[in-house]
């Protein structure tokens, strides 16, 4: 049987850096997009980038692409109860100005007394 890359990527994954979201390790994941001849893999863990740096070295070690970005929560400007959202945006940074932007954002997100912890 030939070795061939699926056709898919996955664009919404988060890892143990995401609060209650996750379990796997970056690396973990990694091994399974190897394991899945994967071409490339994202990694969006909830408001936080903590995970980047080691999965875009896991990535390209493996000869995957990765691809860097956050899930955020979107909360109503009105909202009554700490935590009530209207859903999650996912923001993949295509750049290094992109990549700096999601730390930006990351870092405010942090900086919120009333944060959604994903």
């Amino acid at each position: 049987m030939a070795s061939t890359k699926a056709n898919f990527t996955h664009l919404e994954v988060h890892s143990n850096f995401t609060l209650l979201g996750g379990t796997a390790s970056v690396e973990t994941l990694v091994d399974r997009a190897v394991e899945e001849r994967l071409p490339a893999l994202a990694l969006t863990d909830s408001n936080v980038l903590y995970g980047a740096v080691a999965f875009r070295k896991a990535c390209l070690h493996h000869g995957i692409k990765p691809l860097i970005g956050m899930t955020v929560v979107l909360t109503p400007p009105e909202a009554v109860l700490p935590g009530e959202m209207y859903g999650r945006l996912v923001l993949l940074a295509m750049d290094r100005t992109g990549y700096g932007s999601l730390c930006k954002l990351s870092s405010w997100l942090q900086s919120q007394a009333h944060r959604h912890p994903g």
